[in-house]
């Protein structure tokens, strides 16, 4: 159990570090770009977006999880899965090229034809990489994969910017999806030293196939979900504010997704070898939905409050209608380890069939919350996110329960304290950034440190358990 403790730590540092890296890097590189460019150039990249994204999930998803949770992998597995995943890589480009004209003209912009076939190009490239990052995976090599998502990140963003400088418009963030694809895949190649053989195993596409359908037929329509606002936002309401949306999703998704998901690439291969073992993985799992509870929750109550401060700050007026999107999406994110764990744990136990049937139930309640809103306006579809994701939380839970034991009501009792928490700090936050008219600065870095004291302060009145499961694992605690 220690040997399990300790390489569950091993990964989630090296990916926690992964991500402080690569995101903090493309932070400031989204900001710099927004400083370049308008709403709207956004906006189109976003459209162009909806049908790569689900082109990639096509491909990505599926075989390479099925490859990291196998107890047992041999070569005829690797080579068949590359195989298998180029040649989804080609079928998925024909349909990009083809269907770009189509595209362009459901959105009423006709530069998205030339943006979508340029763009589709990157399938290739991630096709290339996933036995290499499954293979990193399973070894719980993380550093690799650091290393290559952060020269990823480092070039395409330089580049991008640079083009942006230079007057390129859209096609900077062409080039920088593109570039970044292209270095991390470079990185994974010169440091996994695997590389393809001449071989195609029926036996072996069967096995791993037979789990990965269900995760690549949710991952489809996982992704069809998730771009189905910009879709909805695109066709009816334009490139400007379809821009606002995107930037504003992105934004908030810096911290919730990408913390998330470098916990959940951690601890799926490690997790996995307690899937027979219900009650550690119950203890193990549990330990991980209240310390990342804890972690994001204030961390996006806080960003909620301060956002309007910062978008003064950092932006001109054209992006100041970002800032109510990024609001109530940061409460959506504060919700988002919740879900996102618990699908995981599904993954542990191998039952990727509940998988898809939880997300089409989830999929049906969002979409009809979505074209309910319309009426709306943006504001109205952004809200219905948030009632879409409160609502979400019974399915979700429920087969946790089943499977491991861990009841919606013991998930609550874990929750609420971090929640509580942020409440008061993201008020906190909020109050004091809006204390002043000058000196903005100074205001919103005191309206950040406020916001962690007032997190800080609560989470100890209340004896939030994650607070003390940290203490307990210092050395200085233990010895005192």
């Amino acid at each position: 159990m220690q040997d399990m403790n300790r390489k569950i730590g091993v990964g989630v540092l090296w990916n926690l570090l992964s991500m402080f890296l690569t995101r903090g890097a493309t932070t400031i590189f989204t900001l710099l770009l927004a400083r370049f460019l308008a709403p709207d150039a956004f906006g189109l990249v976003a459209m162009s977006m909806v049908v790569f994204e689900v082109a990639t999930v096509f491909i990505t998803s599926g075989l390479g999880t099925a490859l990291i949770r196998s107890k047992e992998v041999c070569e005829a597995d690797l080579n068949t899965v590359f195989y298998s995943n180029l040649g989804l890589s080609v079928l998925a480009y024909i349909a990009l090229f083809g269907g770009a004209p189509y595209i362009a003209e459901f959105y009423d912009q006709p530069e998205l034809t030339t943006l979508v076939r340029v763009m589709g190009l990157v399938v290739f490239i991630n096709a290339t990489k996933i036995v290499q990052g499954a293979i990193l995976s399973r070894k719980m090599d993380f550093k690799l994969q650091m290393k290559g998502n952060t020269a990823g990140v480092l070039v395409s963003g330089t580049l991008a910017v640079g083009a942006a400088w230079n007057g390129f418009g859209v096609w900077s963030l062409v080039i920088q999806m593109l570039s970044a694809a292209l270095v991390s895949g470079i990185v994974l190649w010169l440091g996994t030293g695997w590389r393809p053989r001449l071989q195609f195993s029926r036996e072996s596409f069967k096995r791993l196939f037979g789990f990965g359908k269900a995760i690549l037929a949710e991952g489809i329509l996982d992704k069809l979900f998730q771009n189905s606002y910009v879709l909805v936002i695109g066709r009816f309401f334009g490139a400007e504010l379809t821009g606002l949306y995107y930037f504003g999703r992105k934004f908030s998704n810096l911290i919730s997704r990408q913390l998330t998901g470098a916990v959940q690439r951690a601890t799926l291969p490690a997790l996995s070898t307690l899937q027979d073992d219900n009650v550690h993985l119950k203890r193990k799992f549990r330990q991980v939905m209240q310390l990342m509870m804890a972690v994001i929750v204030p961390i996006m109550a806080i960003l909620a409050g301060v956002s309007q401060t910062l978008f003064s700050l950092l932006f001109d007026e054209r992006w100041q209608g970002a800032v109510p999107f990024i609001q109530v999406l940061c409460l959506v994110g504060m919700l988002y380890p919740l879900h996102s764990l618990n699908v995981n744990l599904l993954n542990v136990k191998g039952r990727s069939d509940l998988i898809l049937k939880i997300g089409v139930f989830k999929k049906v309640v969002n979409l009809t919350l979505l074209f309910c809103a319309i009426p709306f306006g943006v504001f109205g579809i952004v809200v219905s996110q948030l009632i879409a994701s409160i609502l979400s939380l019974a399915p979700n839970t429920y087969y946790s329960e089943k499977l491991v034991g861990y009841t919606l009501s013991e998930q609550l009792s874990d929750i609420w304290k971090p929640i509580l928490s942020s409440i008061f700090a993201g008020g906190s936050a909020w109050l004091v950034s809006q204390a002043g008219q000058n000196a903005e600065w100074v205001w919103f870095i005191l309206g950040g440190c406020s916001g962690l004291f007032v997190y800080f302060i609560v989470s100890i009145i209340v004896r939030m358990e994650a607070v003390y499961l940290l203490a307990s694992r210092m050395p200085l605690w233990r010895r005192t």
